[in-house]
């Protein structure tokens, strides 16, 4: 039958050359990972004398003796453990074995670090800062050891979260020890030579750098420390107090304005360049996401970002719209977006990643994306989870399935601004349909759907950046005004792991 074919046919080789483009653009599809908010805890489970003889190995032999106690998964309410954080890595490689890079959009380190810290620790942290240091290097050397066994010849680009600090929460010192201790620990895993040296010469003085994206010839990454846009960035509530380490002080917002000249400079840069620009963050602008809580017909509500901040960065990313891709970010641990706007009009989409900790009472999970290597456009995204609340056996037998494909859930084109603005858009209008329902259940991955009475909290708090718009947005669809409370951080301590507002 075949040899009946001409070649010298013009519709033949027509239909020829369309499948041979068909079948290249099938294979232009490069994966990359988001892994988020693993908090990582070394200290779970461990009573004083285990805490003596961890912290006299060398690094290289803390997995051995990890293994040696043969704990299980961290359940909800915990941060993570060794075997939790192993598993969602070797999950990771295993679904993306072939991704060309990893994104991890902050917090490393456990909640609470420090008072963990002293409950086992022979010394209080101001009574001997150095051994403190020391034993969080230890730490952060072994989640880059883990990370580096697992994707040996891919670049792990990482910004930090408001728990990875020396001083406290939120107090994170701009040309400080943990920047500087952090770059040490991590450039291996950064890229070629180039990059690493991007990272060296910019990272410890505020947490940023910028490097062209492996694989995507038309874009590149900006790594920015939005903790220093946080409206809790050096607040009152987590003052390190007797914690203190490292002479921490309260710089106010002049780093976080620093940076702002930073990331000009760079998207300037980037415009000349011919660059798409995607921004890699942990404190996302808009709505903070834990005041999504009902308490008597109210939701309290807090502003992420300094409004200063908040107010420059739309102006900044509506200035360069058409220079910008996207932005990820963390924090929130949940599963999640913000759709930032300047009057009326959407100009940039946050991917909020779900987290590896399940302290909010989340699933552990990850993120794996397919993105055009062409073009550069994010095509689509699955997310892969472990249900801890079924899954109690030891890592080895713990199974990590896909729970969703977002495409199909969502129904969308591509992943960018205009497509997820239109996804919420829909589900405003249809609360009761498909995509409201996947939005709802997979928020805290497939653990407790949000209530359906109070999806709109959630859907104006992805369509709204500022307070006033989100309190209309509630208005308007018939519920009672939001209560402002005037730092994020007060709510977070406020409702701790019962945070969010679920069936």
């Amino acid at each position: 039958m075949f040899k009946s074919l001409s070649m010298s046919n013009p519709s033949i080789r027509l239909s020829l050359i369309l499948f041979l483009v068909g079948c290249s653009k099938g294979l232009l599809a490069a994966e990359f990972l988001v892994i988020s908010d693993i908090h990582f805890n070394p200290l779970a489970g461990l009573n004083k004398k285990q805490f003596l003889e961890l912290n006299q190995l060398p690094i290289e032999e803390w997995p051995t003796f990890f293994q040696s106690l043969n704990q299980p998964l961290s359940q909800a309410g915990s941060d993570s453990n060794f075997s939790l954080t192993v598993a969602a890595l070797d999950a990771a490689k295993r679904h993306s074995p072939k991704a060309a890079f990893v994104l991890y959009p902050g917090d490393l380190m456990a909640h609470d670090w420090q008072a963990t810290y002293e409950q086992l620790a022979p010394q209080t942290i101001a009574n001997n800062p150095t051994a403190f240091r020391e034993f969080t290097k230890k730490a952060l050397s072994l989640l880059r050891n883990e990370f580096k066994r697992r994707f040996p010849e891919i670049p792990v680009h990482v910004t930090l979260g408001n728990d990875d600090s020396f001083c406290q929460d939120y107090w994170i010192q701009p040309g400080g020890d943990y920047l500087s201790t952090f770059a040490e620990v991590w450039e291996p895993l950064i890229g070629n030579e180039k990059d690493r040296l991007a990272f060296r010469e910019s990272f410890p003085e505020l947490g940023t750098y910028s490097v062209d994206l492996p694989d995507l010839g038309t874009e590149r990454i900006l790594v920015v420390n939005s903790v220093l846009w946080s409206a809790s960035y050096c607040c009152d509530y987590f003052m390190p107090k007797d914690q203190s380490c490292c002479g921490c002080i309260n710089p106010g917002v002049s780093p976080g304005r620093e940076q702002f000249q930073w990331i000009e400079g760079e998207l300037s840069q980037a415009k000349k360049d011919g660059k798409r620009v995607w921004l890699l963050m942990h404190v996302p602008p808009g709505i903070d996401s834990y005041s999504e809580q009902k308490a008597n017909g109210e939701s309290q509500t807090a502003e992420l970002w300094n409004k200063e901040f908040t107010d420059r960065y739309l102006k900044l990313v509506d200035e360069y719209r058409d220079t910008f891709r996207i932005s990820f970010a963390g924090h929130t641990h949940m599963d999640d977006f913000r759709i930032s706007r300047v009057e009326g009009l959407a100009v940039s989409l946050h991917k909020i990643a779900p987290a590896v900790s399940p302290i909010f009472g989340n699933n552990p999970a990850f993120q794996v994306f397919q993105v055009d290597d062409q073009t550069g456009e994010i095509e689509n995204w699955q997310t892969y989870f472990v249900d801890i609340q079924r899954q109690k056996s030891n890592p080895p037998d713990t199974k990590w399935e896909r729970e969703y494909d977002a495409k199909e859930i969502y129904g969308f084109s591509r992943v960018n601004t205009e497509s997820m603005e239109e996804v919420f858009t829909k589900m405003r209008n249809a609360p009761n349909g498909s995509r409201a329902a996947a939005y709802r259940q997979h928020y805290a991955v497939n653990a407790k759907p949000v209530a359906q009475d109070n999806l709109f909290i959630y859907v104006c708090a992805v369509l709204n950046t500022n307070y006033a718009e989100f309190h209309n947005c509630l208005v308007n669809h018939g519920l009672s005004p939001p209560r402002k409370v005037d730092g994020p951080a007060k709510i977070i301590r406020a409702i701790g792991s019962s945070s969010q507002d679920t069936e």
